[in-house]
């Protein structure tokens, strides 16, 4: 497995114009990176598909702290960095700038407000980050204030308990982390005995009331203005290790609509966010949130026809998306298992 992130590459000069009008000067391809690559095999080779289908030339450069991420081994340049907390920021700006990176697409929730907070320095460089608005980024990132937003914006979502609240509180309950991701520390809490524990083990933890219903995934997909062009429910059938592994799209109109106008409440949304929501026993749409990224399971809702791969790479290049409301069918699954990459030290990443 041969990988071009040992080939060394002449930095190109940088100059005022746009990337759009650099490209056109000098010919060379499209070069789009993604953070935090980590698993996301499918989703880079959906980018890769999608330029294929535009008959536009991509270069895919994508970056991780793990040089094992099995998602270096499909991009044609791959790099290791270090954790956000140690340089990581200075180091992807300066990559950035070295490879003439047109556009990055972060990929997890913890680094989201530190690129936001990088936005100018990489523009600086010539790079168009797709993230969504810093207000966004700061109410999906803690639960606390989603809770409040979806409130004030009249949409259902569970009730956060005070501490005096909890002594009477009806069982069971559900306590997450005011500021995580990935559903860790997240658990149903279903006597007194775990309410007590898991209070003591994870103390900066919101407990909320707990939901009886089917939990969905929605993905919606918004242009560079922040309005929404698509929602795909995605019913979320196994999950593993906070991905999930069994999905199903669903056409159920009233999530999509909620989950539309919950975009547009949000009124800053760029490229893919995912909501997370639950159909009660009424049919009720409870929200409970707000990822403004690429969701592990987005894979099933581009094959079902929400080609959001190819939506952005269209407005990336200044070009109308060809996005529907309706182009993408429902009744599909995700069915995943385990695959490999088999290559030997010297072909990872250094």
């Amino acid at each position: 497995m041969a990988k071009k992130n040992k080939i060394a590459r002449r930095p190109q000069a940088r100059t005022s114009t746009s990337p759009a009008r650099r490209r056109a000067a000098s010919a060379r391809p499209f070069r789009l990176l993604f953070t935090s690559a980590g698993r996301r095999v499918e989703l880079l080779r959906e980018f890769r598909r999608a330029a294929g289908d535009l008959k536009v030339e991509l270069e895919i450069h994508a970056v991780d702290c793990q040089p094992t991420a099995p998602a270096l081994c499909v991009a044609d340049f791959a790099q290791v960095v270090p954790p956000i907390a140690q340089g990581y920021i200075d180091r992807l700006v300066d990559y950035c700038g070295q490879k003439s990176i047109d556009a990055v697409v972060p990929l997890i929730d913890p680094e989201l407000q530190p690129l936001s907070n990088a936005r100018r320095r990489l523009a600086d460089v010539g790079t168009r980050l797709v993230i969504s608005d810093a207000s966004v980024i700061r109410v999906s990132q803690d639960k606390i204030l989603t809770s409040q937003f979806l409130l004030q914006h009249g949409f259902r979502t569970p009730r956060i308990l005070s501490n005096g609240e909890l002594a009477t509180a009806r069982l069971p309950l559900f306590i997450k982390p005011r500021c995580g991701s990935a559903s860790l520390g997240a658990f149903k809490i279903d006597t007194l005995e775990a309410l007590h524990y898991y209070r003591r083990t994870y103390p900066d933890s919101v407990i909320e009331e707990f939901v009886e219903g089917q939990e969905y995934t929605v993905d919606v997909f918004c242009d560079f203005a922040g309005r929404p062009l698509c929602a795909v429910p995605r019913m979320r059938i196994e999950v593993r290790g906070g991905e999930v592994s069994k999905s199903l799209t669903v056409r159920h109109e009233g999530m999509i609509a909620e989950s539309l106008r919950l975009a547009k409440a949000l009124a800053g949304c760029m490229g893919m966010m995912t909501v997370q929501c639950f159909l009660s026993r009424a049919d009720e749409v409870v929200f409970n949130e707000i990822n403004p990224r690429f969701g592990g399971g987005v894979p099933l809702s581009i094959r079902a026809g929400a080609d959001s791969p190819r939506w952005l790479l269209e407005l990336l290049l200044g070009r109308t998306p060809s996005a529907s409301m309706d182009g993408w069918v429902g009744q599909m699954f995700m069915l995943r298992y385990d695959s490999a990459f088999f290559c030997s030290s010297q072909e990872l990443p250094g």
